[in-house]
């Protein structure tokens, strides 16, 4: 927060990484693209230093993240009860409920991932083009869209069937790096020079590639799609009851989802629209495996709605478990919706939502 604070102020420190934080127990972010922070900060600026200035992006590219993932599951299949079965399900997720309502990049990364895999598969390079850069504006980690890309720009080019390939070269390259450039305008016009962007990105790949740090409710990739290890982020204690922001996904998700993808795989359902997610939803994060820091669950939420919009075809193609799964998602986003937004509840009844030893 010190740092949308700094970016509201048009304060330098928010770029800079030798400054010493301003408060206890805070410090400026600078490891990640200034996107998001500078979205975030435009909130601010509007609506003042208030609750609401802070969440509203996130709950609004939260919104834009169910749409998006709708238009993506419609491009792909051309069916609308299997795009608005996706779209539902996201939206009784408590992952992408907790992360649309606090101040981080996942949520905008997200989003834009989608829009950039959405136009990628219509072949709207120069819109692909657009989302991708504003994904890698906001985390690096857009960057596993270019493995999607290429693999399927490959097959795509032996089945005989590429088109106009100096105009994608184009729109994947020379856009998305002039919208990535381009997203440090404030930066520039704070003073600093092609030198300090050239610093900065040395300073973010060191701390990247050689963080040693280790936490209590790290989790590694392959764990993620089991929902082995969620994320305390906020806990408030009342005399006789408690509260927190945990980062809990909604298990029927996770794990319907994970059979899903198995099922699919096992049964050979292998379509063009089905290939291209599997594609999309393991180059997404399983490469995250080989990352040298540690990581967190939240980092699964750019590939989550992939495995989403597979479990909606697999609903679709046994239309008789559908409402029942609906209605059992819901039951349980409602469940354990308390458990993400920081409800109190009786300290004694906290051992009814761990259903796993792991998420204690």
């Amino acid at each position: 927060m010190v740092t949308i604070k700094a970016y509201a102020q048009n304060n330098p420190a928010g770029y800079e990484w030798w400054h010493q934080p301003p408060e206890p127990n805070t410090a400026y972010e600078w490891l990640h693209p200034p996107l998001a922070k500078l979205i975030q900060a435009s909130s601010v600026k509007v609506f003042g230093n208030t609750s609401f200035a802070w969440r509203f992006p996130s709950a609004l590219f939260g919104v834009l993240s169910v749409t998006a993932v709708y238009f993506l599951a419609l491009t792909l299949f051309k069916s609308r009860p299997i795009a608005l079965t996706a779209a539902l399900i996201l939206s009784l997720d408590n992952l992408h409920l907790t992360m649309s309502r606090i101040t981080m990049n996942d949520i905008f990364v997200t989003t834009f991932i989608l829009l950039a895999l959405t136009f990628f598969f219509k072949k709207s390079w120069y819109l692909t083009g657009l989302f991708t850069g504003l994904a890698l504006a906001t985390k690096h980690s857009a960057v596993f869209l270019y493995p999607i890309f290429t693999l399927w720009l490959l097959w795509s080019a032996r089945a005989g069937t590429l088109r106009a390939p100096f105009k994608i070269i184009y729109s994947l390259t020379v856009i998305p790096l002039a919208i990535y450039f381009m997203s440090f305008i404030q930066f520039f016009f704070q003073g600093h020079s092609l030198t300090d962007f050239w610093h900065l990105h040395q300073q973010i790949w060191w701390y990247q590639t050689g963080l040693k740090a280790s936490h209590s409710y790290q989790s590694t990739a392959l764990t993620w799609p089991l929902l082995v290890r969620p994320v305390w982020f906020y806990v408030k204690y009342f005399p006789d009851k408690i509260a927190h922001i945990y980062n809990l996904g909604n298990p029927l998700v996770f794990w319907g989802g994970a059979a899903a993808a198995a099922y699919t795989i096992f049964k050979r359902r292998f379509i063009q629209p089905v290939i291209f997610l599997l594609l999309s939803y393991g180059l997404l994060f399983l490469p995250l495996g080989l990352s040298p820091r540690i990581l967190f669950l939240h980092h699964y939420l750019p590939a989550l709605p992939l495995l989403i919009i597979i479990l909606a075809y697999t609903l679709n193609r046994h239309k008789k478990f559908r409402p029942w799964f609906l209605i059992l998602t819901a039951v349980t986003f409602f469940f354990f919706y308390p458990l993400n937004t920081a409800l109190p509840l009786p300290a004694d009844w906290l051992k009814y939502w761990f259903w796993l030893p792991s998420w204690r």
